[in-house]
Protein backbone atom coordinates (compact mmCIF):
# COMPACT_ATOMS: atom_id res chain seq x y z
CA UNK A 1 0.00 0.00 0.00
CA UNK A 2 1.08 3.77 -0.61
CA UNK A 3 3.34 5.16 2.17
CA UNK A 4 1.95 5.92 5.47
CA UNK A 5 2.23 9.59 6.80
CA UNK A 6 1.50 9.87 10.83
CA UNK A 7 -0.34 6.95 11.08
CA UNK A 8 -2.53 7.25 14.23
CA UNK A 9 -2.00 4.45 16.78
CA UNK A 10 -5.54 3.86 16.04
CA UNK A 11 -5.59 3.51 12.58
CA UNK A 12 -5.63 -0.25 11.30
CA UNK A 13 -5.69 -1.68 8.19
CA UNK A 14 -9.15 -3.00 7.18
CA UNK A 15 -10.30 -5.23 3.99
CA UNK A 16 -10.31 -1.87 1.54
CA UNK A 17 -6.59 -1.03 2.38
CA UNK A 18 -5.68 -4.83 2.04
CA UNK A 19 -7.33 -4.41 -1.09
CA UNK A 20 -5.16 -2.16 -2.40
CA UNK A 21 -2.15 -3.62 -1.28
CA UNK A 22 -2.88 -6.82 -3.00
CA UNK A 23 -3.35 -4.87 -5.90
CA UNK A 24 -1.04 -2.05 -5.77
CA UNK A 25 1.45 -5.37 -6.41
CA UNK A 26 2.23 -5.81 -10.10
CA UNK A 27 2.26 -4.17 -12.67
CA UNK A 28 -0.67 -4.88 -15.17
CA UNK A 29 -2.31 -3.65 -18.55
CA UNK A 30 -5.68 -2.44 -16.60
CA UNK A 31 -4.92 0.48 -14.84
CA UNK A 32 -7.80 2.41 -11.63
CA UNK A 33 -6.78 5.44 -11.16
CA UNK A 34 -8.02 6.21 -7.49
CA UNK A 35 -8.41 7.33 -4.41
CA UNK A 36 -9.38 5.53 -1.63
CA UNK A 37 -11.11 8.04 0.26
CA UNK A 38 -13.42 9.18 -2.77
CA UNK A 39 -17.26 7.64 -2.71
CA UNK A 40 -17.18 8.65 -6.38
CA UNK A 41 -13.89 6.64 -6.88
CA UNK A 42 -15.42 3.79 -4.78
CA UNK A 43 -18.17 3.34 -7.73
CA UNK A 44 -15.48 2.14 -9.83
CA UNK A 45 -13.67 -0.01 -7.46
CA UNK A 46 -16.73 -1.82 -6.44
CA UNK A 47 -17.76 -2.50 -10.30
CA UNK A 48 -14.01 -3.82 -11.05
CA UNK A 49 -13.87 -6.14 -7.78
CA UNK A 50 -17.76 -7.59 -8.79
CA UNK A 51 -16.64 -7.89 -12.65
CA UNK A 52 -13.54 -9.99 -11.26
CA UNK A 53 -10.97 -7.98 -13.17
CA UNK A 54 -7.44 -8.52 -12.94
CA UNK A 55 -6.32 -4.72 -12.61
CA UNK A 56 -3.64 -2.66 -10.87
CA UNK A 57 -4.70 -0.11 -8.39
CA UNK A 58 -2.70 3.39 -8.64
CA UNK A 59 -3.22 5.66 -5.49
CA UNK A 60 -3.92 9.44 -6.70
CA UNK A 61 -3.48 11.90 -4.25
CA UNK A 62 -5.01 15.10 -5.19
CA UNK A 63 -3.99 17.34 -2.58
CA UNK A 64 -1.23 19.18 -0.69
CA UNK A 65 0.83 17.03 2.13
CA UNK A 66 1.18 18.12 5.52
CA UNK A 67 3.14 15.88 7.44
CA UNK A 68 1.47 17.46 10.97
CA UNK A 69 -1.78 16.15 10.07
CA UNK A 70 -3.07 12.72 10.48
CA UNK A 71 -2.46 10.53 7.05
CA UNK A 72 -0.55 14.24 6.17
CA UNK A 73 -4.19 14.78 4.42
CA UNK A 74 -5.21 17.64 3.41
CA UNK A 75 -8.35 18.86 1.12
CA UNK A 76 -5.87 21.49 -0.50
CA UNK A 77 -6.53 20.42 -3.53
CA UNK A 78 -3.07 20.73 -6.30
CA UNK A 79 -3.48 22.41 -9.30
CA UNK A 80 -4.16 20.46 -12.87
CA UNK A 81 -0.61 21.25 -13.97
CA UNK A 82 0.64 20.14 -10.16
CA UNK A 83 -1.32 16.95 -11.02
CA UNK A 84 -0.14 16.50 -14.19
CA UNK A 85 3.77 16.59 -13.40
CA UNK A 86 3.08 14.44 -10.59
CA UNK A 87 0.52 11.69 -12.45
CA UNK A 88 0.65 12.06 -15.96
CA UNK A 89 -0.83 8.66 -16.78
CA UNK A 90 -3.96 9.73 -14.79
CA UNK A 91 -4.13 13.11 -16.39
CA UNK A 92 -3.65 11.66 -19.74
CA UNK A 93 -6.96 9.27 -18.71
CA UNK A 94 -8.95 12.17 -16.99
CA UNK A 95 -7.97 15.17 -18.57
CA UNK A 96 -9.90 17.03 -15.49
CA UNK A 97 -7.76 15.54 -13.02
CA UNK A 98 -10.59 14.14 -10.83
CA UNK A 99 -11.07 10.28 -9.87
CA UNK A 100 -11.70 7.69 -11.03
CA UNK A 101 -10.11 7.41 -14.01
CA UNK A 102 -9.89 3.89 -15.81
CA UNK A 103 -7.14 2.96 -18.92
CA UNK A 104 -8.00 -0.50 -20.51
CA UNK A 105 -4.65 -1.47 -22.74
CA UNK A 106 -5.60 1.85 -23.86
CA UNK A 107 -9.11 2.55 -23.92
CA UNK A 108 -9.24 5.74 -21.48
CA UNK A 109 -12.38 6.68 -19.54
CA UNK A 110 -13.13 8.93 -16.77
CA UNK A 111 -16.32 10.31 -14.64
CA UNK A 112 -17.65 7.32 -11.89
CA UNK A 113 -20.68 6.37 -13.64
CA UNK A 114 -19.70 6.70 -17.44
CA UNK A 115 -16.73 4.15 -15.96
CA UNK A 116 -18.95 1.66 -14.29
CA UNK A 117 -21.45 1.63 -17.68
CA UNK A 118 -17.83 0.73 -19.41
CA UNK A 119 -16.37 -1.94 -16.82
CA UNK A 120 -20.03 -3.80 -17.20
CA UNK A 121 -19.86 -3.76 -20.91
CA UNK A 122 -16.24 -4.02 -21.50
CA UNK A 123 -15.47 -6.50 -19.12
CA UNK A 124 -17.02 -10.61 -18.29
CA UNK A 125 -18.65 -11.15 -15.35
CA UNK A 126 -21.69 -10.43 -13.46
CA UNK A 127 -24.31 -7.94 -15.10
CA UNK A 128 -24.08 -4.58 -13.50
CA UNK A 129 -27.07 -3.47 -15.64
CA UNK A 130 -30.51 -5.47 -16.98
CA UNK A 131 -30.44 -6.52 -20.38
CA UNK A 132 -34.43 -4.16 -20.90
CA UNK A 133 -33.96 -0.84 -22.34
CA UNK A 134 -36.40 0.54 -20.03
CA UNK A 135 -34.75 -0.40 -16.40
CA UNK A 136 -31.06 0.31 -17.97
CA UNK A 137 -32.83 3.75 -18.61
CA UNK A 138 -34.19 3.17 -14.82
CA UNK A 139 -30.93 2.34 -14.02
CA UNK A 140 -29.06 5.45 -15.22
CA UNK A 141 -32.29 8.01 -13.61
CA UNK A 142 -31.61 6.56 -9.81
CA UNK A 143 -28.26 6.47 -10.13
CA UNK A 144 -27.99 10.36 -11.27
CA UNK A 145 -30.82 11.24 -8.23
CA UNK A 146 -27.78 9.44 -5.86
CA UNK A 147 -25.62 11.65 -7.58
CA UNK A 148 -27.57 14.97 -7.78
CA UNK A 149 -29.79 14.81 -4.77
CA UNK A 150 -29.14 12.10 -2.11
CA UNK A 151 -25.64 12.94 -1.64
CA UNK A 152 -25.66 16.51 -2.60
CA UNK A 153 -28.13 17.02 0.36
CA UNK A 154 -25.87 14.97 3.33
CA UNK A 155 -22.54 16.97 2.15
CA UNK A 156 -24.32 20.17 2.32
CA UNK A 157 -25.31 19.18 5.98
CA UNK A 158 -21.49 18.50 7.10
CA UNK A 159 -20.26 21.02 5.31
CA UNK A 160 -22.76 24.06 6.09
CA UNK A 161 -21.44 26.02 9.61
CA UNK A 162 -24.92 27.39 10.44
CA UNK A 163 -27.10 25.16 12.28
CA UNK A 164 -30.49 25.83 10.75
CA UNK A 165 -28.79 25.24 7.14
CA UNK A 166 -27.77 21.68 8.51
CA UNK A 167 -31.18 20.85 9.96
CA UNK A 168 -32.51 22.15 6.16
CA UNK A 169 -30.44 19.89 4.38
CA UNK A 170 -30.87 17.05 7.01
CA UNK A 171 -34.72 16.86 6.03
CA UNK A 172 -33.81 17.23 2.19
CA UNK A 173 -31.29 14.00 2.85
CA UNK A 174 -34.34 12.07 4.53
CA UNK A 175 -36.84 13.19 1.79
CA UNK A 176 -34.67 12.16 -0.75
CA UNK A 177 -33.87 8.98 0.41
CA UNK A 178 -37.86 8.38 1.32
CA UNK A 179 -38.88 9.24 -2.34
CA UNK A 180 -35.74 7.05 -3.25
CA UNK A 181 -37.23 3.96 -1.35
CA UNK A 182 -40.31 4.68 -3.09
CA UNK A 183 -39.02 3.07 -6.10
CA UNK A 184 -37.22 0.14 -5.07
CA UNK A 185 -38.22 -3.50 -5.04
CA UNK A 186 -40.18 -4.14 -1.84
CA UNK A 187 -37.64 -6.23 0.34
CA UNK A 188 -40.12 -9.11 -0.22
CA UNK A 189 -38.54 -9.45 -3.72
CA UNK A 190 -34.82 -9.23 -2.28
CA UNK A 191 -32.58 -6.51 -0.90
CA UNK A 192 -31.45 -4.79 -3.43
CA UNK A 193 -32.57 -1.67 -5.84
CA UNK A 194 -33.91 -4.36 -8.17
CA UNK A 195 -34.25 -7.28 -5.61
CA UNK A 196 -32.38 -9.85 -6.10
CA UNK A 197 -30.41 -8.31 -8.45
CA UNK A 198 -27.26 -6.52 -7.59
CA UNK A 199 -27.08 -3.29 -9.72
CA UNK A 200 -25.54 -0.23 -10.96
CA UNK A 201 -27.72 1.50 -8.19
CA UNK A 202 -26.52 -0.09 -5.44
CA UNK A 203 -23.01 0.63 -6.77
CA UNK A 204 -24.06 4.16 -7.27
CA UNK A 205 -24.94 4.42 -3.45
CA UNK A 206 -23.36 2.06 -1.80
CA UNK A 207 -19.90 4.21 -0.94
CA UNK A 208 -21.78 7.49 0.02
CA UNK A 209 -24.00 5.33 2.38
CA UNK A 210 -21.27 4.34 4.07
CA UNK A 211 -20.13 7.72 4.57
CA UNK A 212 -23.70 9.01 5.51
CA UNK A 213 -23.09 7.16 8.42
CA UNK A 214 -19.70 6.58 9.69
CA UNK A 215 -19.14 10.67 8.39
CA UNK A 216 -22.44 11.77 9.44
CA UNK A 217 -22.77 9.92 12.47
CA UNK A 218 -19.30 11.67 13.39
CA UNK A 219 -19.44 15.02 12.53
CA UNK A 220 -23.12 16.20 12.34
CA UNK A 221 -25.12 13.48 14.79
CA UNK A 222 -26.58 12.05 11.86
CA UNK A 223 -29.18 9.25 13.00
CA UNK A 224 -32.15 7.44 10.36
CA UNK A 225 -35.51 7.97 11.05
CA UNK A 226 -37.43 4.92 12.57
CA UNK A 227 -39.87 4.51 9.56
CA UNK A 228 -40.76 2.38 6.64
CA UNK A 229 -38.52 4.04 4.47
CA UNK A 230 -35.34 3.65 6.47
CA UNK A 231 -35.96 0.31 7.61
CA UNK A 232 -35.81 -0.76 3.59
CA UNK A 233 -32.28 1.06 3.79
CA UNK A 234 -31.19 -0.95 6.70
CA UNK A 235 -32.25 -3.91 4.76
CA UNK A 236 -30.22 -2.92 1.76
CA UNK A 237 -27.13 -1.89 3.78
CA UNK A 238 -27.09 -5.20 5.33
CA UNK A 239 -26.47 -6.98 2.19
CA UNK A 240 -24.94 -4.51 0.05
CA UNK A 241 -22.43 -4.23 2.77
CA UNK A 242 -21.93 -7.61 3.34
CA UNK A 243 -21.32 -8.51 -0.51
CA UNK A 244 -17.72 -9.44 -1.21
CA UNK A 245 -17.36 -6.41 -3.98
CA UNK A 246 -18.54 -3.94 -1.43
CA UNK A 247 -17.16 -4.89 1.31
CA UNK A 248 -13.19 -5.64 -0.21
CA UNK A 249 -13.54 -1.66 -0.53
CA UNK A 250 -14.53 -0.50 3.15
CA UNK A 251 -11.77 1.33 4.42
CA UNK A 252 -10.24 2.00 8.28
CA UNK A 253 -13.37 3.74 9.97
CA UNK A 254 -11.49 6.32 11.84
CA UNK A 255 -9.08 6.65 9.02
CA UNK A 256 -11.84 7.92 7.01
CA UNK A 257 -13.75 9.96 9.52
CA UNK A 258 -10.28 11.84 10.31
CA UNK A 259 -10.07 12.45 6.17
CA UNK A 260 -13.00 14.62 6.41
CA UNK A 261 -12.39 17.17 9.31
CA UNK A 262 -11.61 19.76 7.11
CA UNK A 263 -15.23 19.39 5.13
CA UNK A 264 -16.65 19.75 8.65
CA UNK A 265 -14.95 22.70 9.54
CA UNK A 266 -15.89 23.80 5.64
CA UNK A 267 -12.10 24.73 5.17
CA UNK A 268 -11.90 22.31 2.20
CA UNK A 269 -10.42 23.76 -1.28
CA UNK A 270 -11.37 20.55 -3.63
CA UNK A 271 -12.99 20.80 -6.54
CA UNK A 272 -16.52 18.87 -4.64
CA UNK A 273 -16.13 21.31 -1.39
CA UNK A 274 -15.60 24.68 -3.39
CA UNK A 275 -19.23 23.37 -5.55
CA UNK A 276 -21.12 22.76 -1.93
CA UNK A 277 -19.86 26.52 -0.65
CA UNK A 278 -21.49 28.08 -3.79
CA UNK A 279 -24.57 25.92 -3.71
CA UNK A 280 -24.56 27.41 -0.02
CA UNK A 281 -24.28 30.28 -1.03
CA UNK A 282 -26.53 30.91 -3.72
CA UNK A 283 -29.06 28.71 -1.04
CA UNK A 284 -28.66 31.72 1.54
CA UNK A 285 -28.93 34.56 -1.68
CA UNK A 286 -32.39 32.93 -2.58
CA UNK A 287 -33.91 33.04 0.97
CA UNK A 288 -33.37 36.32 1.57
CA UNK A 289 -35.45 39.36 1.47
CA UNK A 290 -35.52 41.90 -1.46
CA UNK A 291 -34.52 45.56 0.50
CA UNK A 292 -37.43 48.06 -1.12
CA UNK A 293 -38.74 48.06 -4.54
CA UNK A 294 -36.75 46.44 -7.02
CA UNK A 295 -33.81 46.44 -4.95
CA UNK A 296 -32.05 43.67 -3.00
CA UNK A 297 -30.28 42.46 0.51
CA UNK A 298 -26.11 43.17 0.63
CA UNK A 299 -26.40 38.91 1.64
CA UNK A 300 -28.22 38.41 -2.04
CA UNK A 301 -25.52 40.74 -3.56
CA UNK A 302 -22.40 39.40 -1.59
CA UNK A 303 -23.50 36.15 -2.40
CA UNK A 304 -24.26 36.68 -5.83
CA UNK A 305 -21.04 38.07 -6.40
CA UNK A 306 -19.24 34.78 -5.03
CA UNK A 307 -20.88 32.74 -6.98
CA UNK A 308 -20.71 34.21 -10.36
CA UNK A 309 -17.04 34.40 -9.51
CA UNK A 310 -16.62 31.33 -9.39
CA UNK A 311 -18.53 29.67 -11.75
CA UNK A 312 -16.50 28.77 -14.47
CA UNK A 313 -14.51 26.95 -11.63
CA UNK A 314 -17.69 25.03 -10.55
CA UNK A 315 -18.37 23.63 -14.52
CA UNK A 316 -15.13 22.18 -15.00
CA UNK A 317 -15.70 19.59 -12.12
CA UNK A 318 -16.31 16.02 -12.56
CA UNK A 319 -17.92 13.27 -10.89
Amino acid sequence: MSKKINWPSDWKEAAGEQTIATREEKELPIKLYSSWFCPFAQRAWIAMEEKGVKYQWVEINPYEVDPKQPGGYTKKALLLSEKKKKFPGFVETSPTGLVPGLDNQGERVHDSLIVVEYIDEAFEGPALLPSSALLRAQQRKWSNYVTEAIQKHFYTMVIAQERDTQEEFRGKFYDACRHFVQHMAPASEGPFFLGREFSMVDIALAPFWQRFIWIGGFYRGLEFPNDDAFSRMKTWWEAVSKRPSVANTLVCKPRLISSYKQYARNEATSNYGKMIQQNIAKHKASKAKPVGKGGWSTAVLTASCVVSGTIGYILGRSK
